[in-house]
């Protein structure tokens, strides 16, 4: 492949629409090298991922549901890679993507379901060249949301317990997989945050000019 894919990833809260919005000025301002750069997110907005959105918007419990959620993230993702991630990074673009496959594992493993399953039934999905965990502990992720969604609605995983199961799982991925993954201290105000992303993209060299 031509291009440059990079996922972020962490609990609600954590950033993540912020980090991919710097991401994108500061990739494009490296070189021209770089003008062509996707932006994207998971789930998607198939038909897919509409219905995953409904699902987190009607249920309560955190834990229910799992073996649904499961398969369609799952069927979302595989729709996700074939019809734009990897048609894009063919084109040389760089690929930015709001949560890929470490949050089914995250999510999902919290929800019950054996991580080592949730690893073995994505282990053929594409592997980014760097995934960036964006870590905040779900009592300060908890009180961003409140402050960002003070007049919206409360989705089904924004449950502090729950939300620090995720957490801690997704540092355990980072651990147990062989994958290209950098944890990222989230934790500090958000443009400290911005310079430990790039300099983890510097570090891993990805990025040439």
């Amino acid at each position: 492949m031509k291009g440059i894919f990079i996922a972020v990833e962490g609990i609600d809260g954590a950033g993540k629409g912020y980090i991919m919005m710097k991401l994108q000025e500061y990739i494009t301002g490296r070189s021209k090298k770089y003008d062509h750069v996707l932006l994207t997110r998971e789930p998607t907005n198939s038909n897919i991922g509409q219905k995953m959105r409904e699902i987190l918007a009607k249920e309560d419990d955190p834990k229910s549901g799992a073996r649904k959620c499961l398969d369609l993230y799952v069927s979302d993702r595989k729709q996700h890679l074939e019809n734009h991630i990897l048609p894009a990074l063919e084109k040389g673009y760089v690929v930015l993507c709001d949560r890929y496959k470490y949050s089914t594992m995250a999510f999902q493993a919290a929800q019950g379901i054996p991580l080592e399953e949730l690893i073995e039934i994505q282990k053929d999905f594409l592997v980014p060249h760097l995934t960036l965990i964006l870590d905040l502990p779900a009592r300060q992720a908890i009180a961003r949301i409140k402050y960002r969604d003070w007049q919206g609605g409360k989705e089904k995983f924004e449950d502090p317990t729950f939300m620090e199961t995720v957490r801690q799982n997704y540092l355990l991925i980072a651990n147990k997989l062989p994958d290209p993954i950098t944890i990222i201290d989230a934790g500090q105000d958000k443009q400290e945050t911005f310079k430990q992303v790039k300099q983890a993209i510097e570090k891993k060299g990805i990025l040439p000019y």
